[in-house]
Protein backbone atom coordinates (compact mmCIF):
# COMPACT_ATOMS: atom_id res chain seq x y z
CA UNK A 1 0.00 0.00 0.00
CA UNK A 2 1.47 3.44 -0.91
CA UNK A 3 2.34 5.86 1.96
CA UNK A 4 -0.05 8.17 1.37
CA UNK A 5 -2.93 5.70 0.45
CA UNK A 6 -5.76 5.64 3.07
CA UNK A 7 -8.45 3.21 3.82
CA UNK A 8 -12.28 4.81 4.90
CA UNK A 9 -14.56 2.72 6.67
CA UNK A 10 -18.35 3.82 5.44
CA UNK A 11 -21.56 2.76 7.81
CA UNK A 12 -24.17 2.16 5.57
CA UNK A 13 -27.68 3.18 7.51
CA UNK A 14 -27.87 6.53 8.06
CA UNK A 15 -24.24 7.62 6.96
CA UNK A 16 -24.48 6.87 3.23
CA UNK A 17 -27.88 4.94 2.72
CA UNK A 18 -31.22 5.25 3.78
CA UNK A 19 -33.85 2.90 3.67
CA UNK A 20 -36.88 4.52 0.75
CA UNK A 21 -35.09 7.26 0.22
CA UNK A 22 -31.56 5.77 -1.12
CA UNK A 23 -27.94 7.54 -1.17
CA UNK A 24 -27.69 11.05 -1.47
CA UNK A 25 -25.96 12.05 -5.31
CA UNK A 26 -23.17 13.90 -3.40
CA UNK A 27 -22.03 10.56 -1.75
CA UNK A 28 -21.90 8.68 -4.85
CA UNK A 29 -19.72 11.82 -6.48
CA UNK A 30 -17.72 11.15 -3.45
CA UNK A 31 -17.04 7.66 -3.55
CA UNK A 32 -15.71 8.06 -7.27
CA UNK A 33 -13.71 11.31 -6.99
CA UNK A 34 -11.92 8.91 -3.47
CA UNK A 35 -11.35 5.78 -5.45
CA UNK A 36 -10.13 7.87 -8.40
CA UNK A 37 -7.82 9.64 -6.00
CA UNK A 38 -6.23 5.87 -4.93
CA UNK A 39 -8.27 5.52 -1.86
CA UNK A 40 -9.76 2.11 -0.21
CA UNK A 41 -13.43 2.63 0.90
CA UNK A 42 -14.67 0.11 2.94
CA UNK A 43 -18.39 -0.59 4.28
CA UNK A 44 -18.43 -1.35 8.01
CA UNK A 45 -21.82 -2.35 9.11
CA UNK A 46 -24.37 -3.66 11.28
CA UNK A 47 -26.09 -5.60 8.19
CA UNK A 48 -25.06 -9.06 7.66
CA UNK A 49 -23.68 -9.66 3.61
CA UNK A 50 -27.21 -11.07 2.63
CA UNK A 51 -28.53 -7.28 3.48
CA UNK A 52 -26.26 -5.62 1.00
CA UNK A 53 -28.37 -4.36 -1.64
CA UNK A 54 -27.39 -4.04 -5.40
CA UNK A 55 -28.02 -0.19 -4.54
CA UNK A 56 -25.69 0.09 -1.74
CA UNK A 57 -22.83 -2.52 -3.93
CA UNK A 58 -23.21 -0.30 -6.82
CA UNK A 59 -21.21 2.23 -5.47
CA UNK A 60 -18.02 -0.23 -5.77
CA UNK A 61 -16.87 -1.52 -2.03
CA UNK A 62 -13.85 -3.37 -2.27
CA UNK A 63 -14.23 -4.39 0.82
CA UNK A 64 -16.57 -5.12 3.68
CA UNK A 65 -17.09 -5.91 7.54
CA UNK A 66 -20.69 -6.96 8.38
CA UNK A 67 -22.45 -8.16 11.26
CA UNK A 68 -20.93 -5.30 12.86
CA UNK A 69 -17.49 -7.31 12.67
CA UNK A 70 -18.47 -10.62 13.15
CA UNK A 71 -17.78 -11.06 8.96
CA UNK A 72 -15.33 -9.36 6.62
CA UNK A 73 -14.53 -9.85 2.92
CA UNK A 74 -11.85 -8.41 0.64
CA UNK A 75 -11.78 -8.38 -2.97
CA UNK A 76 -14.07 -11.71 -3.16
CA UNK A 77 -12.30 -13.36 -0.26
CA UNK A 78 -13.68 -14.23 3.00
CA UNK A 79 -11.16 -13.22 5.77
CA UNK A 80 -13.51 -13.47 8.70
CA UNK A 81 -17.05 -15.65 9.44
CA UNK A 82 -17.72 -16.16 13.24
CA UNK A 83 -21.25 -17.33 13.40
CA UNK A 84 -23.17 -17.95 16.89
CA UNK A 85 -23.18 -21.81 18.57
CA UNK A 86 -26.47 -23.11 17.58
CA UNK A 87 -26.89 -24.20 21.46
CA UNK A 88 -26.37 -20.67 22.60
CA UNK A 89 -28.53 -19.28 20.33
CA UNK A 90 -31.43 -21.35 21.02
CA UNK A 91 -31.45 -20.72 24.21
CA UNK A 92 -31.10 -16.82 23.43
CA UNK A 93 -33.62 -16.81 21.34
CA UNK A 94 -35.84 -18.64 23.70
CA UNK A 95 -35.61 -16.11 26.82
CA UNK A 96 -35.75 -13.18 24.40
CA UNK A 97 -39.07 -14.35 22.88
CA UNK A 98 -40.10 -15.25 26.07
CA UNK A 99 -39.28 -11.73 26.98
CA UNK A 100 -41.52 -10.39 23.84
CA UNK A 101 -38.46 -9.33 21.30
CA UNK A 102 -39.11 -9.65 17.97
CA UNK A 103 -36.12 -11.55 16.86
CA UNK A 104 -34.67 -11.81 13.42
CA UNK A 105 -31.01 -13.82 12.91
CA UNK A 106 -28.55 -12.31 10.48
CA UNK A 107 -26.30 -14.83 8.82
CA UNK A 108 -24.00 -14.03 5.22
CA UNK A 109 -26.51 -16.12 3.33
CA UNK A 110 -29.95 -15.41 5.04
CA UNK A 111 -32.46 -13.50 7.47
CA UNK A 112 -34.18 -16.35 9.39
CA UNK A 113 -37.23 -14.74 11.48
CA UNK A 114 -40.55 -16.54 12.94
CA UNK A 115 -43.31 -16.33 9.62
CA UNK A 116 -45.95 -16.18 11.97
CA UNK A 117 -44.76 -13.50 13.81
CA UNK A 118 -44.38 -9.63 13.62
CA UNK A 119 -40.95 -8.82 12.12
CA UNK A 120 -42.14 -8.06 8.88
CA UNK A 121 -43.87 -5.17 10.92
CA UNK A 122 -40.52 -3.80 11.79
CA UNK A 123 -38.28 -4.78 9.33
CA UNK A 124 -38.77 -3.58 6.24
CA UNK A 125 -36.28 -5.28 4.70
CA UNK A 126 -38.15 -8.63 4.87
CA UNK A 127 -41.17 -7.89 2.96
CA UNK A 128 -38.83 -6.79 0.19
CA UNK A 129 -36.84 -9.77 -0.12
CA UNK A 130 -39.87 -12.06 -0.23
CA UNK A 131 -40.89 -9.88 -2.97
CA UNK A 132 -37.67 -10.08 -5.18
CA UNK A 133 -35.11 -12.48 -3.56
CA UNK A 134 -37.12 -15.02 -1.58
CA UNK A 135 -33.81 -16.91 -1.04
CA UNK A 136 -32.20 -14.86 1.21
CA UNK A 137 -35.43 -14.70 3.62
CA UNK A 138 -35.85 -18.35 5.70
CA UNK A 139 -38.33 -19.65 8.53
CA UNK A 140 -36.23 -19.79 11.82
CA UNK A 141 -34.57 -22.34 12.88
CA UNK A 142 -32.43 -21.83 15.83
CA UNK A 143 -30.64 -25.17 16.28
CA UNK A 144 -29.76 -24.59 12.57
CA UNK A 145 -29.05 -21.20 11.50
CA UNK A 146 -25.88 -19.81 10.45
CA UNK A 147 -25.54 -16.69 12.05
CA UNK A 148 -23.29 -13.71 12.63
CA UNK A 149 -25.78 -11.51 14.45
CA UNK A 150 -28.55 -11.52 16.22
CA UNK A 151 -31.08 -8.51 16.03
CA UNK A 152 -34.87 -7.58 17.55
CA UNK A 153 -37.19 -5.29 18.26
CA UNK A 154 -38.13 -4.31 21.86
CA UNK A 155 -41.52 -4.69 22.63
CA UNK A 156 -41.10 -4.69 26.30
CA UNK A 157 -38.47 -2.54 27.75
CA UNK A 158 -37.97 -3.62 30.98
CA UNK A 159 -38.42 -7.41 30.50
CA UNK A 160 -35.91 -7.10 27.92
CA UNK A 161 -33.18 -4.82 30.61
CA UNK A 162 -33.78 -7.56 33.20
CA UNK A 163 -32.34 -9.89 30.78
CA UNK A 164 -29.63 -7.37 29.56
CA UNK A 165 -26.83 -8.99 32.28
CA UNK A 166 -27.30 -12.68 31.22
CA UNK A 167 -26.95 -11.78 27.34
CA UNK A 168 -24.02 -10.09 27.80
CA UNK A 169 -21.48 -12.95 29.35
CA UNK A 170 -22.16 -14.09 25.70
CA UNK A 171 -22.83 -11.05 23.63
CA UNK A 172 -21.91 -7.64 23.02
CA UNK A 173 -24.63 -5.38 23.19
CA UNK A 174 -26.08 -2.80 21.52
CA UNK A 175 -29.28 -0.30 21.90
CA UNK A 176 -30.07 2.13 19.66
CA UNK A 177 -31.37 5.48 21.51
CA UNK A 178 -34.38 6.29 18.72
CA UNK A 179 -35.30 3.04 18.40
CA UNK A 180 -36.95 -0.25 20.70
CA UNK A 181 -34.12 -2.01 18.42
CA UNK A 182 -31.11 -4.09 19.90
CA UNK A 183 -28.23 -6.17 18.00
CA UNK A 184 -26.55 -8.63 19.86
CA UNK A 185 -22.25 -9.91 18.51
CA UNK A 186 -20.79 -12.59 19.81
CA UNK A 187 -18.98 -11.39 22.86
CA UNK A 188 -15.69 -9.65 21.98
CA UNK A 189 -17.30 -8.37 18.62
CA UNK A 190 -17.81 -4.82 17.22
CA UNK A 191 -16.45 -2.48 14.61
CA UNK A 192 -12.96 -1.54 15.43
CA UNK A 193 -12.52 -5.36 16.32
CA UNK A 194 -13.40 -5.99 12.48
CA UNK A 195 -11.32 -3.19 11.61
CA UNK A 196 -8.19 -4.08 13.28
CA UNK A 197 -8.51 -8.03 11.83
CA UNK A 198 -8.94 -6.24 8.07
CA UNK A 199 -6.09 -4.49 8.68
CA UNK A 200 -3.36 -6.62 9.96
CA UNK A 201 -4.48 -8.65 7.04
CA UNK A 202 -3.84 -6.48 4.36
CA UNK A 203 -0.56 -4.93 6.67
CA UNK A 204 -2.80 -1.27 6.10
CA UNK A 205 -1.70 1.31 9.00
CA UNK A 206 -3.62 2.23 11.20
CA UNK A 207 -2.37 5.85 10.95
CA UNK A 208 -4.25 6.46 7.81
CA UNK A 209 -7.81 5.41 8.33
CA UNK A 210 -10.91 7.06 8.50
CA UNK A 211 -14.47 6.25 9.40
CA UNK A 212 -18.26 8.00 9.62
CA UNK A 213 -21.24 6.68 11.36
CA UNK A 214 -23.84 7.95 13.33
CA UNK A 215 -25.31 5.07 15.60
CA UNK A 216 -24.50 3.22 19.08
CA UNK A 217 -22.43 0.39 17.13
CA UNK A 218 -20.12 3.06 15.75
CA UNK A 219 -18.70 4.05 18.87
CA UNK A 220 -15.76 1.55 18.88
CA UNK A 221 -14.94 2.11 15.31
CA UNK A 222 -15.26 6.03 15.38
CA UNK A 223 -12.32 5.49 18.78
CA UNK A 224 -10.16 2.93 16.67
CA UNK A 225 -9.65 4.42 13.57
CA UNK A 226 -7.52 7.25 13.19
CA UNK A 227 -10.33 10.00 12.08
CA UNK A 228 -13.56 8.89 13.38
CA UNK A 229 -16.40 11.03 11.78
CA UNK A 230 -20.14 11.63 13.66
CA UNK A 231 -22.30 12.10 11.13
CA UNK A 232 -24.47 15.60 11.86
CA UNK A 233 -27.42 12.87 12.24
CA UNK A 234 -26.43 10.67 14.21
CA UNK A 235 -27.88 9.53 17.99
CA UNK A 236 -26.65 11.89 21.08
CA UNK A 237 -24.31 9.71 22.61
CA UNK A 238 -22.12 9.22 19.54
CA UNK A 239 -22.36 12.89 18.55
CA UNK A 240 -20.68 13.75 22.53
CA UNK A 241 -17.72 11.46 22.58
CA UNK A 242 -17.31 11.79 18.73
CA UNK A 243 -13.70 14.06 18.11
CA UNK A 244 -14.60 14.83 14.46
CA UNK A 245 -17.67 16.20 13.27
CA UNK A 246 -19.56 16.52 9.75
CA UNK A 247 -22.99 17.07 8.53
CA UNK A 248 -25.48 15.11 8.04
CA UNK A 249 -26.17 12.27 5.59
CA UNK A 250 -28.66 14.51 3.77
CA UNK A 251 -26.84 17.42 3.72
CA UNK A 252 -23.70 16.96 2.14
CA UNK A 253 -21.83 15.31 4.90
CA UNK A 254 -20.01 12.32 3.13
CA UNK A 255 -18.77 14.84 0.38
CA UNK A 256 -17.76 18.00 3.09
CA UNK A 257 -15.81 15.77 5.56
CA UNK A 258 -13.81 13.91 2.88
CA UNK A 259 -13.16 17.08 1.41
CA UNK A 260 -12.12 18.85 4.77
CA UNK A 261 -9.67 15.90 5.14
CA UNK A 262 -8.07 16.41 1.22
CA UNK A 263 -9.51 12.77 0.48
CA UNK A 264 -11.43 13.98 -2.71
Amino acid sequence: MKKDRSVVFFDIDGTIFEAGKGTPDSTREAMKRLKENGHIPILCTGRPKCSLLPEILDMGFPGFIGGAGSYIEYEGKVLRNITVEHSLQERTVECMEAADCVVVLEGPDYLSYRWDGTAGDYYEILGRFHRESPHLVKEMEPDKDETNKISAHLNNMEAFQALVPRLQKDFTVVQYERYPFVEMMPAGINKADGIEALLSGLKIQRSHTYAFGDGPNDLEMLQYVQYGTAMGNSESSLMQMAQYKTEGMWEDGIYLGLKRYGLI
